[in-house]
């Protein structure tokens, strides 16, 4: 495996955990249809349309990364924290890729803090580092205004992007981990397709999820029921249309991802769900009272 190859299957793994998406925009059109037919688009759904938040402080997931039968490398999930940004509670969460081949080492770190009442991201920090490459940048998303501003870190500040300040979001915008859980929250009904515009970026919508099958299956963490679906993403190699990634969560409310399947041009890989510690109970943020 040469080292472009490597590039493109770290990223595209990591891609994996945060869900369904690794590039998607907020809880607008979201529209389930029969399987094969495809979402209206321009409809919007309320908060109320995703189950309430149920991932305490702790949730750890713990996978390992194959390609071709060989571990590569190792990704870790977790909700690390309730933090406060500009008065608002939010969760800390964080996906951590390490390893890669001896000769292409990987480091990767996206930290995501999320407001749950309703679901969205306020800030994501991108801290990336992949051989010889580097790059730290963090966005910071306002609400009010409902537009985000990219910052690249330069001297050991972060600096504001020339064209990529002040771009139009949706009202509930998500992130690369944030989409992640959203998508667990999620209905998932079999034989059903749903049509996600949910990236804060809009060249990543729309994410069509299709619902396939239920099965059982075994990985190192244990034996699952799962639930499994297929997602298919714009600007991704490994869900693109012609793609054959399966997602295989648990068919329970925790819908855990316990491992991850695809077929790409430079061969196959698979993720596994290692180790799950499902946090400290009752460590939430308090709903608003209705």
């Amino acid at each position: 495996m040469n080292r472009a190859a490597a590039t493109v299957l770290i990223r595209a793994l990591a891609a994996v955990l945060v869900g369904a998406a690794s590039t998607a925009s907020t809880a607008q059109a979201i529209q389930p249809t029969q399987a094969g037919q495809t979402a209206q688009a321009g409809q919007t759904a309320q908060q109320d349309t995703l189950a309430a938040w149920r991932f305490p402080v702790g949730e750890r997931m713990e996978y390992s990364v194959t390609w071709g039968g060989a571990r590569i490398a190792q990704s870790v999930l977790t909700v690390e924290a309730i933090d406060s940004i500009n008065g608002t509670a939010v969760y800390r969460t964080s996906l951590e890729t390490t390893g890669g081949p001896p000769f292409y080492k990987i480091r990767d770190r996206l930290t995501s803090w999320i407001q749950p009442f309703p679901m969205s991201s306020l800030r994501f920090d991108q801290k990336l580092r992949q051989g010889s490459y580097r790059r730290d940048r963090r966005h910071i998303m306002n609400r009010e205004a409902r537009t985000y501003t990219r910052y690249d870190a330069r001297d050991g500040e972060y600096v504001a992007h020339e064209s990529e300040h002040d771009v139009p979001i949706p009202a509930q915008a998500q992130d690369d981990v944030s989409i992640y859980y959203f998508v667990r929250l999620s209905p998932l009904e079999i034989g059903e397709r749903y049509e996600y515009d949910l990236y804060y970026k809009e060249k990543g919508n729309p994410v069509i999820i299709e619902v396939l099958r239920r099965e059982e299956i075994r990985v190192p963490a244990g034996t699952f029921k799962t639930i499994v679906v297929r997602p298919i993403i714009r600007n991704s190699g490994m869900f693109s249309e012609g793609g054959e990634a399966e997602i295989y969560v648990t068919d329970d409310e925790r819908r855990i991802p316990v491992r991850v399947k695809t077929r790409m041009s430079i061969g196959s890989a698979n993720l596994y769900l290692t180790k799950y510690d499902p946090g400290v109970p009752g460590s939430l943020i308090e709903s608003p009272p209705h």
